[in-house]
């Protein structure tokens, strides 16, 4: 493992055992039902896993997983019973302990000027990244094109810098539009809001529809688009027509 990646893990390490001991953990995977019944492969155990032991969990037999998890934990599991580890409560346990540490993070780094909790309900921020993927997810996950890999995901996320919560995740393939998804997002915008998005999630259609809601919105401008302020007494010709100059 190279030294940057070791030094990010120690740094997740520290924060993850001052915001989460592992009888919280063990409460949260309760609660998103990965834990149904006691077991002897507990959610630290997930998160040893997922990652500390291995960085290539993806790609590394599930025999080759059941030995390292032993050898660091003492935890012996069959390459079956690992398997049926990882499903969608497990997915939901690793986005829970992400979130929570996200959140304490921000909570303890920063805090807002009492100016923007006053006026906005909400400060939400929507962006998206994404990674390539080994071309054998193609069928599922297709790229945005542009590079040698043909695979891709594109993970969107919107998060409130008020409430420190995450209003929005999905994942979904690499070339999916970032405008048709923050249309989406329209559905749950409310008075009050500051929306904060760059110039991929531009839709006069989408601020016409934030401004009627009574919300705020922060975005850069196509360069083909013009603004225009009304003239609240304009002066007309003769004919009757609005002189536009």
């Amino acid at each position: 493992m190279c030294r940057e990646v070791l030094n990010e893990l120690t740094l997740f390490s520290q924060e993850l055992q001052r915001f989460l001991s592992p009888q919280a953990l063990q409460q949260l995977a309760r609660k998103v039902g990965f834990v149904q019944r006691t077991s002897k492969y507990q959610a630290k155990d997930l998160i040893a896993l997922c990652v500390w032991l291995s960085q290539k969990v993806a790609s590394t037999s599930l025999t080759q997983l059941c030995s390292s998890l032993e050898s660091s934990t003492g935890v012996l599991i069959s390459p079956e019973g690992l398997n049926q580890r990882f499903n969608p409560s497990a997915v939901k346990l690793l986005q829970h302990v992400f979130t929570s540490l996200l959140t304490q993070k921000l909570y303890t780094s920063q805090s807002l000027p009492h100016r923007y909790v006053d006026q906005f309900q909400r400060i939400r921020i929507l962006d998206s990244t994404t990674f390539q993927l080994p071309d054998m997810f193609a069928s599922t996950y297709q790229g945005s094109g542009g590079s040698s890999h043909t695979a891709g995901v594109k993970i969107q996320l919107e998060y409130d810098l008020l409430n420190g919560q995450f209003l929005h995740v999905h994942s979904g393939p690499g070339k999916e539009n970032d405008k048709t998804y923050g249309s989406t997002c329209l559905q749950t915008v409310q008075t009050g809001d500051l929306c904060i998005r760059d110039l991929g999630y531009f839709d006069l259609k989408d601020l016409y529809q934030m401004d009627e809601e009574g919300a705020y919105y922060i975005s850069r401008l196509k360069l083909n688009t013009r603004i225009y302020l009304r003239n609240p007494n304009p002066e007309y010709y003769k004919n009757g027509k609005v002189n536009t100059y």
